[in-house]
């Protein structure tokens, strides 16, 4: 089963078999009043504490239709009174602990702006209710998880599962979501209940869960993954292996949205399920990512720079204009901030991406700079080796910076540095220890050493 999943029933007497079954974590509703269809969709005392019980962490989305159908007046301020006071009610029943998340439901694409501007109201006033007790996320759409965080309105932005709803696909595209509802309407293997199953974005520390005692961070990687996007014009053949004399299990139209877990040469290991196994390989030519990445497959015993390398042969470089490279936002997403454009500084969240891919802790930072400020490792600038991280300050008449990357080689004047945004790109450059290169000055201030 998927690590993160979404159901409106209760699923209290199956808690020990969703944890043995692989579950992390169990987004469950508030609502006002359950309906005759789903009539144990609110999260109640004694089913929380079966899942606590479980190990297993919680979540929780207030809806009660939340404009579904087209219902936009359910999104207006008197409701957004009501909706967040009988949620502040039902969290402090059930100990919900506070810097916890609440998620408020918009269940439709809603996407003009006058609709959009109709619904501030109702966010305008959960954000004042809920205060700086609970954090505030929002359920639906690209385009109105994205409007609503950039107002201030939303913490969290949880993307519903229908990828033609306005903006979702490029809000994948830049890494602005917490949570994906990527699978939909699977069934249980040990009950005849069907739940969702979500993809939690690493960039951000944690989605809202918690436990019995506490808001709770995500470990790294939980729930997480790679997503690709079909771009075969005539579709593309899942197979057995990684070769075409493997046989074809299934083909996938373009468009089609894949999980990818491995790699093998040129070839992708693919999950289609979602849950956690690969289903085939699709050839990489033909996948192109969507948001994050995967790793590279390098012996266990790497070091940082081996996955530099690694990242260079694969070529990665800017995107021009307002698309981001999927992989240079995952690199961001190692550093406290999270994801970020492709255009933002990335020399610093590369190194950190290397060195914690190579099992190291480095300084979550995307300031080139603390390198060398947090006196990261030990300094080694006297007696450098191949695969040290070298500091620079950067600066020119306007800006103070800094630059950080791998140590190759050096001579009297100037140190051949592997790293990232060099030239826009993962490359070789050579950069010099006190003087002029294009329009800023650098000096050299470390060379580090694990």
């Amino acid at each position: 089963m998927h690590e993160i999943i979404d159901i409106p029933w209760d699923v209290g007497p199956y808690a020990t078999r969703l944890a043995d079954a692989g579950v992390k974590s169990v987004i469950r509703y508030y609502n006002h009043r359950n309906s005759s269809r789903l009539p144990s969709k609110c999260l109640t005392e004694r089913e929380l504490e079966a899942l606590h019980a479980a190990d297993l962490s919680v979540a929780v989305v207030f809806q009660q239709r939340g404009g579904a159908d087209g219902n936009i007046s359910d999104l207006n301020s008197a409701n957004g009174v009501r909706d967040a006071e009988r949620a502040l009610e039902l969290a402090a029943k059930l100990n919900q602990p506070h810097g916890s998340a609440i998620y408020f439901a918009v269940d439709w694409d809603y996407f003009r702006t006058s609709e959009l501007r109709q619904i501030e109201p109702y966010f305008e006033e959960v954000r004042r209710l809920l205060g700086n007790d609970y954090k505030l996320g929002v359920y639906g759409s690209g385009t109105v998880g994205t409007h609503f965080q950039g107002l201030g309105l939303a913490d969290y932005i949880w993307l519903a599962g229908a990828l033609g709803w306005s903006g979702t696909r490029r809000a994948l595209e830049r890494g602005n979501w917490t949570l994906f509802q990527k699978y939909m309407a699977v069934r249980f293997p040990f009950a005849d209940i069907h739940y969702d199953g979500n993809i939690f974005n690493p960039a951000f520390a944690s989605f809202g869960q918690f436990d019995r005692a506490a808001a709770l961070d995500s470990p790294k990687g939980e729930g997480s993954a790679a997503l690709f996007r079909v771009i075969a014009r005539s579709g593309l053949n899942l197979r057995a292996g990684p070769s075409d004399t493997y046989r074809i299990i299934q083909s996938y139209p373009l468009d089609t949205i894949v999980t990818g877990r491995g790699r093998e040469g040129e070839w992708v290991k693919v999950d289609i399920e979602g849950d956690g196994d690969a289903d085939g390989y699709m050839h990489r030519t033909f996948l192109e990512p969507v948001s994050g990445g995967l790793s590279q497959e390098l012996p266990a015993a790497r070091k940082p720079v081996d996955v530099a390398r690694a990242e260079m042969e694969l070529g990665v470089r800017e995107i021009p204009g307002r698309p981001n490279n999927p992989r240079i936002v995952m690199y961001h997403a190692t550093t406290t901030g999270g994801s970020a454009p492709d255009e933002t500084a990335w020399c610093s969240s590369f190194v950190n991406y290397c060195v914690e891919q190579a099992g190291l802790t480095g300084t979550d930072s995307k300031w080139a700079r603390s390198w060398h400020d947090e006196e990261w490792g030990r300094d080694k600038t006297a007696n450098p080796e191949d695969g040290d991280i070298v500091v620079f300050r950067r600066s020119n008449s306007n800006t103070e910076g800094g630059h950080v990357a791998f140590f190759v080689d050096e001579d009297a004047n100037s140190i051949l540095c592997l790293g990232g945004n060099q030239g826009n790109r993962v490359s070789l450059m050579r950069y010099p220890k006190n003087g002029r290169l294009g329009p800023f000055n650098y000096k050299l201030l470390s060379i580090r050493r694990a």
